[in-house]
């Protein structure tokens, strides 16, 4: 019994030695004395690298600027995040042996058009990276903005690291805008339209109705006698500068004036021509008629229609003599609007050379008040200057910076973080919001008016 219980515990105790020599290795000794195979169970057992707090989510808003200008607008516009051509990916590895990234791949596409991004858009250094162990260390990723249309972009990165079974992947969501000189411009445009809009609902329609009584009117000078024409066309250049100064009223008065001329001086060539007749059949004519209707047109020509007036009555009376029922020239619009455009300047000439001859000279404090009012600005006329030269322009380009900063702001900056993905789209919202924003019109008109 006891050789028994001796050959079966011998083996047992021979095998528990075995095994406490083959694990008792020094802990102090460096990894490359290392059994083989003891090495490859250490290092397959580290725990893989762990990305940092922004690199375990890219996440990136971006602007792709093509050119100086349209760079230096999203620099002045846009925070500099927009603008990064290179981010770092910061990784931790806790390990005690350095973490080798065999591989990388980048796998980014678009979410509006489906468009796959370049390997060039978005890369890490394609050759094999060791991160040293226990330490954080950044990986750079360059970023290619010139490479990127506009676009909301989803995908991952992926990295392959030695001894892992499992790739570690890092989710990216990037959003990709044109730049802002573009939208800047088509912005501008729409809120110029706008105006233009206003200024023809306002001013610019009345005023092309006026302008197109006048070119009628001068279609029908201009078919007239040359005589005729010669007279009345510098009349119709003053009619002309009313319009352009928008003095509508002054100007629909004065091409009612001209079109009762122009009838003055075709029925004084048509007497003039049966006068004519008259002769060439033997009949008796007046003497001084054909001086009578020459004085008439040279009155018309001087603006004198009352004294026109009477002369051409004078004439008809003379020629239509023995003549019952003959007819007579209606000037009656040409008196009313006579009276609604004479202005007796000489009068008012004489008063102000009177007034000015009445005032006392200036005493030297006068003379010093005077300057001190003109100095500060008190003055009507250096108030009424300013007012008219500066202050009225620069609220006008303040008001149309602050509708086109407004805008830009609105639907570019802010919610623009993919403007230009759909282009027509964005830049017709752009185009429709300027021709809308009609937040200072009543501003800019009343500005405007104080012109006239």
């Amino acid at each position: 019994m006891k050789r028994l219980l001796f050959f079966v515990l011998l083996p047992l105790l021979l095998a528990q030695g075995a095994a406490t020599a083959q694990v008792d290795v020094p802990d102090a000794a460096p990894p490359e004395e290392l059994p083989a195979p003891l090495l490859e169970t250490l290092v397959s057992n580290q725990p893989p690298i762990i990305p940092l707090e922004g690199t375990d989510q890219i996440q990136l808003q971006l602007v792709n600027c093509s050119w100086g200008i349209d760079c230096l607008l999203a620099r002045l516009f846009l925070p500099a995040s927009t603008r990064l051509d290179q981010l770092e990916l910061e990784f931790d590895n806790p390990a005690n042996a350095p973490a080798q990234i065999l591989n990388t791949a980048v796998s980014v596409r678009g979410t509006l058009t489906r468009y796959p991004l370049p390997d060039a858009a978005l890369a890490l250094p394609p050759e094999e990276l060791a991160l040293p162990a226990q330490q954080i260390t950044s990986l750079p990723l360059a970023i290619n903005r010139f490479a990127m249309p506009p676009e909301q972009y989803v995908g991952k990165i992926y990295l392959t690291q030695a001894d892992q079974s499992n790739r570690l992947i890092l989710p990216v969501n990037m959003s990709v805008r044109s730049g802002p000189l573009l939208p800047l411009l088509v912005l501008l445009l729409g809120i110029i339209l706008g105006r233009l809009f206003k200024y023809m609902e306002e001013q610019g329609g009345p005023q092309a109705q006026v302008r197109k009584k006048v070119y009628q009117l001068e279609a029908d000078i201009r078919e007239a006698h040359p005589g005729d024409r010669q007279i009345l066309l510098p009349m119709l250049q003053n009619a002309r500068k009313l319009v352009y100064r928008q003095q509508l009223e002054a100007a629909d008065t004065q091409v009612t004036l001209l079109q009762s001329r122009l009838g003055v001086l075709k029925q004084l060539r048509t007497l003039e021509a049966r006068l004519d007749e008259q002769q060439k059949h033997g009949e008796s004519v007046l003497e001084d008629a054909f001086a009578k209707i020459q004085y008439t047109r040279d009155l018309i020509a001087g603006g004198q229609d009352n004294e026109a007036t009477t002369v051409l009555n004078e004439v008809l009376q003379l020629t239509t003599a023995g003549s019952r029922g003959a007819a007579t020239v209606d000037l009656g619009d040409m008196e009313v609007a006579l009276r609604d455009v004479t202005v007796d300047l000489g009068r008012s000439a004489r008063n102000v050379v009177t007034d000015l001859g009445k005032a006392a000279p200036l005493s030297p404090p006068e003379r010093l008040s005077r300057f001190l009012v003109t100095l500060s600005g008190l003055s009507d006329q250096v108030r009424a200057e300013a007012t008219f030269w500066f202050v009225r322009p620069l609220l006008y380009l303040v008001l149309l910076t602050g509708l086109t900063l407004t805008g830009l702001n609105t639907l570019y900056i802010e919610t623009g973080e993919t403007f230009g993905a759909r282009p027509m789209a964005d830049y017709l919202a752009l185009l429709l919001w300027g021709l809308s924003a009609d937040v200072a019109s009543r501003s800019l008109s009343s500005l405007k008016g104080q012109a006239e």
